[in-house]
């Protein structure tokens, strides 16, 4: 699949990942849609599909844009030869110039890398003026709380909002100005910033980025960005909301008290304060026990989206197939009415062969140009 083709398969996903949650997201466990934007980031990211009979593409009919690509990648050539002469080897195609759409989209990933990775630079450079919280508080917790990967607690007056940065060697960065008296609140804090840690959300983050970048002509995909990261949080939110025994109260308090206006941009942090507050907080409040129901519809959420949006039309080799050969035998026979005797010959990808049919109307396959007599 090209570029455009994954971008466009991939912003109809978006779409219905978007309408899905909009309709459920109340409803079902917040991991559905992280798992439903996995699949869009692979759908985005790796050229490859699978065929199916329920794909969209399949129950309306229409051939998918792999299809489209695929046809238009055949040519034919006409030349002829007299019945005694060696049969042609095959021509190579000219090789393609560099068009005005691929420089944009080059300069237009360079530009988006170079943003997002400015961004991480400078907040990197700030958090590490940070200093580590030294307290029986903190302490304790990180011995109750181990990892294999080492977990520090720092603290900052650059930030305004605790928040969690790195993969390897994590860190928890809470301000300057906490209240370490109140232990209470800080459990929470900690707790959901170690569920983002636990998940490695800033390797999630860090595909979305580059999913960004790779498909920045795409709005759609920066409103997967945006959701994505807001499914995180409610998705953390909702892990710490059960893990506490249903202190939803609490934690929506704590919660509130932790907005404020965050400085600058970090895209590869985890930031506990207030990305859509107000979701957060009527999702916190409609947080429900989790039910053999609710499961059952999620799995049958991602199954059925995945395989209706993230796969192919089926059978769309075959029907390239088909269409080119019948193309080709048409050109032929229109050659060889004109000039009898004469052999033809095109060119086509690799990997087609003519099936016994066509070998039995005088079609043959040598390396990857056929013959018609």
């Amino acid at each position: 699949m090209s570029l455009l083709q994954m971008s466009v398969t991939g912003a109809v996903m978006i779409s219905a990942i978007a309408v899905i949650r909009a309709l459920a997201i109340y409803r079902v466990p917040k991991k559905t849609f992280l798992a439903l934007w996995g699949v869009a980031l692979v759908r985005l990211l790796i050229p490859f599909s699978l065929p199916s009979g329920l794909s969209i593409y399949s129950l309306l009919k229409r051939e998918t844009p792999a299809l489209a690509g695929g046809a238009a990648a055949v040519r034919l050539l006409p030349p002829a030869v007299s019945p005694g002469q060696a049969a042609p080897r095959p021509i190579a195609a000219p090789a393609a110039a560099v068009s005005v759409w691929e420089i944009l989209w080059a300069a237009g990933l360079i530009l988006c890398a170079a943003f997002f990775a400015a961004s991480y630079w400078r907040c990197y450079r700030e958090f590490q003026t940070s200093l580590p919280v030294e307290n029986d508080f903190c302490r304790r917790w990180l011995r109750a709380h181990p990892l294999r990967r080492t977990v520090s607690i720092r603290q900052s007056d650059r930030v305004s909002s605790p928040l969690t940065f790195g993969a390897l060697r994590p860190v928890i960065l809470l301000p300057r100005k906490t209240d370490w008296e109140n232990e209470h609140a800080l459990q929470y804090v900690l707790e959901h910033e170690l569920v983002h840690i636990r998940r490695f959300d800033t390797v999630s983050k860090l595909l979305l980025i580059a999913a960004v970048c790779v498909h920045w002509f795409n709005p759609l995909v920066w409103a997967m960005y945006v959701l994505a990261n807001r499914d995180m949080e409610l998705s953390c939110d909702e892990t710490v909301v059960r893990r506490f025994g249903g202190a939803r109260a609490d934690y929506a308090n704590v919660l509130i008290h932790m907005e404020e206006t965050k400085r600058g941009f970090a895209p590869l942090c985890n930031h506990f304060s207030t990305n859509a507050i107000e979701e957060r907080i009527t999702a916190i409040m409609k947080t429900r026990k989790t039910t053999l129901v609710s499961l059952a519809v999620a799995a049958a959420l991602v199954a059925g989206t995945t395989t209706v949006f993230a796969t192919s039309a089926k059978n769309e080799e075959h029907s390239a197939s088909a269409a080119f050969v019948s193309a080709a035998v048409e050109s032929s026979a229109e050659s060889a009415a004109s000039a009898a005797g004469t052999m033809e010959t095109f060119q086509t990808g690799e990997g087609l062969k003519p099936d016994t049919e066509y070998l039995a109307a005088g079609i043959t396959a040598q390396e990857n140009t056929w013959y018609y007599q």
